[in-house]
């Protein structure tokens, strides 16, 4: 589907489905007062203050007869002989360097998919966290700004309606770029909608991208993927991260708000042999 743009007075309005592009920021306030600084630990991803955090591992892939299939970071430590553990690092499970290009025939074919949040997880995900909130209905997405395909960005495919009665086609033009939220070394748009709308794909098609940071107007959770990390953090209640963990379509293992982020923080595998 489209982006979607339409015209009120002289204000372009954006759309992504359900979702709307926000110049007003104020929603994401907590978020900046709460993030730790750049690459210091969990808490440089995801806002500290919830009660219980989670790390989501983002699956590798192993083709079979055409088909996907979905391979844990768990299945493959045991392969190896690694240590699960909530600072594990992909290149230390699974002896092969992040990017390198290389695969584990058998095991896996392709790496966990990084900076965002797998689509084979999306659905089951939004159904587990619209449980744990009070307002499902309106949720703040926000969406790295340098992702080369956005469909926000100026140049990106959209229509451009004018006029509340007549909606008239016109020559594609690109709307005012909208304020962005600051983050240490990351610049985010910001949309809102429901929360069905983690399903719309930030980028243009073929590719798919979640946001990078959404939550509920109630703050009852918040959801986190970096754009370099194979993993996507979950802050909440203690309920929803136990519920989360025990999820068996979703691999997660509870973390904390100090733990390492970086390659060197997995303590208990070995690097791979260069």
């Amino acid at each position: 589907m489209r982006a979607h743009w339409s015209l009120t007075s002289s204000l372009v309005i954006v759309h992504i489905g359900s979702l709307v592009l926000r110049d007003d920021l104020s929603a994401a306030d907590w978020i900046i007062e709460r993030i730790h600084g750049f690459a210091v630990d969990v808490g440089s991803i995801i806002p500290e203050g919830f009660e219980a955090y989670a790390r989501l591992f983002h699956p590798a892939i192993r083709i079979e007869n055409g088909d996907e299939v979905v391979v844990r970071w768990s299945e493959v430590a045991e392969a190896n002989g690694r240590k699960v553990h909530a600072e594990m690092q992909w290149p230390n499970i699974s002896g092969v360097r992040g990017h390198s290009g290389e695969s584990s025939p058998g095991m896996w074919d392709h790496e966990p998919h990084v900076g965002s949040l797998p689509i084979q997880y999306v659905d089951r995900l939004t159904d587990l966290l619209s449980r744990h909130t009070s307002t499902p209905d309106r949720v703040w997405f926000a969406v790295w700004e340098g992702f080369g395909a956005l469909r926000i960005r100026p140049g990106g495919t959209a229509v451009l309606s004018i006029g509340r009665r007549r909606r008239k086609r016109r020559p594609r033009q690109a709307p005012p770029l909208a304020p962005t939220v600051q983050l240490p070394n990351r610049a985010y748009d910001l949309l809102s909608g429901p929360i069905r709308g983690i399903s719309e794909s930030m980028c243009e098609e073929p590719l798919w991208q979640s946001a990078n940071l959404w939550w509920p107007e109630d703050r009852s959770w918040c959801v986190a993927t970096e754009i370099d990390f194979a993993w996507t953090y979950v802050g909440g209640d203690r309920a929803v991260i136990q519920e989360l963990v025990e999820d068996r379509t979703i691999e997660a293992i509870p973390t904390q708000i100090h733990h390492g982020i970086t390659y060197d923080s997995d303590r208990l595998n070995p690097p791979p042999v260069s």
